[in-house]
């Protein structure tokens, strides 16, 4: 049976650190990062996740919708990110380390370059070419912030959770064979010599055939935790740019504030019906484990931000926080012959499942003659077409 890294009587405990976008989106930032990670006890395993650099992800998008429209602006953006990133190099990373990581850098340019060329002669960009694309910004900031420890005097060592995380090959938002995610997340940390940082891509993984795979949207909160899980850590940090949970959407609520602590339920929650700090799968791997979540920020490290464990004590009966999901559907699925007819609803979602479509919220009515649906926006004519073709039958009667 496969053993924890930490479970081991002479394995140091565990400490999983994720950064997001705006926490490396410059030079100074990613010092302050490894600043930050530094001060943590030199006793633990550090695993530092990192996502792109700031505003990367949102470029790349940018760059498949131009190669799509055959602008030809797909290579301004590449050119644009290349040079951002070498110049991150250029701030961060020692001299006698410069030239060797900039070659590195540039097999993934000409990766990403082919690529992007590809879904310009073909007009079009698959899911699964998608996430080879947007997944590269996290590929090109994790060696960079790893030499950026090493330029500190710690010693560091990037690592692509391709070779730890495995997933189905459902592109675009994949899910995790936990099975062997755990078990091959052990065996590479059981090699890494005591006392090294490893540097983690955020975001993705790969099939069992090594095709990349992304975990959707803020999937790099996702694989710290996943880690975090296979590790058996001690706690968990999430560093982002706002000073915890907080208790609703600054944009719509100026007077909202950051809690000081949830349980995992109340944050799972939350993370579902739209509070952009978290991923809602994020919850899983550490309620699984009992591991304790620390929302912080990096801009302001001296807040307590939130802490998140099984227990956070009552809230006197108080909500405690208020978000919504937008750019959602409601599709009506109704009909006088759908009244005690055993079955409708299993045959409506078996085909909604049939086409990988999430069913966030349903509501029937008392007379059984409707069923509301609720699904993403973008998902909404696909719904309405796989409803429409699993009840072909009663629709032309």
């Amino acid at each position: 049976m496969a053993s924890s890294v930490s479970s081991s009587p002479s394995a140091p405990p565990v400490h999983v650190f994720k950064f997001g976008g705006t926490s490396v989106a410059t030079a100074e930032r990613i010092r302050h990062v490894v600043k930050l990670v530094l001060a943590e006890p030199a006793d633990v395993r550090r695993v530092v996740v990192v996502s792109a650099l700031g505003g990367v992800t949102d470029r790349l998008l940018q760059a498949i919708d131009e190669a799509v429209q055959r602008t030809e602006r797909h290579r301004i953006v590449l050119e644009e990110l290349r040079k951002r990133h070498a110049a991150a190099v250029q701030a961060l990373v020692g001299p006698e380390e410069q030239e060797a990581l900039l070659v590195q850098l540039a097999a993934r340019w000409r990766e990403l370059g082919e690529l992007l060329d590809g879904v310009y002669l073909l007009r079009e960009c698959t899911l699964r070419t998608r996430d080879a694309i947007i997944g590269m910004g996290e590929r090109v900031s994790a060696p960079i912030v790893a030499a950026a420890f090493r330029a500190a005097g710690a010693d560091a060592v990037a690592i692509e959770a391709t070779d730890l995380i495995r997933t189905d090959d459902g592109f675009g938002e994949a899910s995790v064979d936990f099975e062997v995610t755990n078990a091959q997340t052990r065996a590479r940390f059981a090699d890494l010599p005591a006392g090294q940082i490893a540097v983690v891509t955020g975001f993705i993984a790969s099939t069992e055939r090594g095709v990349l795979t992304t975990l959707g949207r803020s999937g790099s909160d996702y694989t710290a935790t996943i880690l975090a899980g296979a590790l058996q850590a001690e706690r968990v940090i999430i560093w982002t740019d706002v000073d915890g949970v907080l208790s609703a959407d600054p944009r719509l609520v100026p007077e909202a504030f950051p809690l000081e602590q949830l349980t995992y339920r109340e944050a799972a929650e939350l993370a579902y019906f739209g509070a952009k700090v978290l991923h809602p799968r994020t919850i899983r791997p550490l309620l699984e484990n009992n591991i304790p979540l620390r929302i912080k920020n990096t801009l302001n490290p001296e807040a307590p931000g939130t802490r998140i464990t099984v227990d956070a004590g009552t809230a006197d009966g108080h909500v405690k926080a208020v978000t919504s999901i937008r750019r959602l559907a409601i599709v009506i699925l109704e009909g006088t012959g759908m009244i005690g007819v055993p079955g409708i609803s299993a045959r409506a979602f078996g085909a909604l499942a049939a086409q990988r479509i999430n069913v966030l919220l349903i509501s029937q009515a008392s007379s059984e003659q409707n069923i509301c649906i609720v699904v993403r926006e973008d998902e909404g004519e696909r719904s309405v077409r796989a409803l429409e073709e699993a009840f072909q039958r009663e629709l032309e009667r």
